[in-house]
């Protein structure tokens, strides 16, 4: 069966105008734990609907990401068992049942997520200021993309505002490297200790990582990813 993608865009998005929607019946599987994630365990997001013509849609809201199938029982395991999704060709972990020492982790719903160092997964999470992240997103993302194309269009936007744009400067990266049989999981956020560590080997990156004076600019997912970037750690 061919990916059945439908993405819905106003033609320019304006403060308080609906956000990007994406829905899809294929392509679209869960793990409940990072271990399953790890041994490459997916049970199908079809799995868990039950009623013809509902699929599972992401939606863009409150500067996170959010899935349901507008069925009650599968939106519950979506929301508080899954932990991570796979989704036309993108990850994203459930914030929900996870916890940091390092700073605040300001997110209820999923984070987009990378591979990072190959086993572990790469997230940015906090909250931004939604009129500048619509904004930005009004430039992207216009009018009704094409079935077959609709995932690839919204997802790139997604990810050129989410990860490479000043927006991030609100935002901290977390690594979730493990979690419980329950999803639970404590992830450790990328503080001045590990990218010094990380880089004790790397003079160029380490001196363009402590260029930013301030800790709050210098932690900010817009000046750390690139480094990561750089160095090869992170699979986009």
């Amino acid at each position: 069966m061919k990916t059945r993608l439908i993405i819905l865009v106003a033609a320019m998005l304006m403060l308080g105008a609906a956000t990007p929607a994406l829905a899809q019946k294929d392509e679209a599987k869960f793990c409940k734990t990072f271990a399953d994630y790890k041994a490459n365990r997916w049970t199908d997001v079809n799995t868990l609907i039950k009623e013809d013509g509902h699929v599972l849609e992401l939606k863009f809201s409150d500067n996170e990401f959010k899935f349901r199938t507008r069925e009650k029982d599968a939106d519950k395991v979506l929301k508080k068992e899954s932990l991570v999704i796979s989704y036309a060709g993108h990850l994203y972990v459930n914030c929900r049942n996870l916890d940091c020492d390092d700073f605040s982790l300001d997110c209820a719903n999923y984070a987009q997520a990378f591979v990072y160092s190959g086993d572990k997964l790469l997230f940015a999470a906090h909250k931004i200021n939604d009129g500048a992240l619509l904004a930005t997103l009004a430039l992207d993302v216009a009018g009704i993309a094409t079935p077959g194309t609709a995932g690839k269009l919204l997802m790139a936007s997604s990810s050129v505002v989410w990860y490479s744009t000043r927006e991030l400067k609100g935002f901290r990266l977390y690594l979730l490297e493990n979690s419980n049989d329950d999803g639970e999981a404590k992830v450790r956020g990328l503080n001045d200790a590990f990218m010094e560590k990380l880089l004790e080997n790397d003079p160029a990156l380490l001196k363009q990582y402590k260029v930013a004076q301030k800790k709050s600019d210098r932690l900010s997912a817009s000046h750390i990813l690139p480094i990561l970037r750089e160095k090869g750690l992170v699979k986009e």
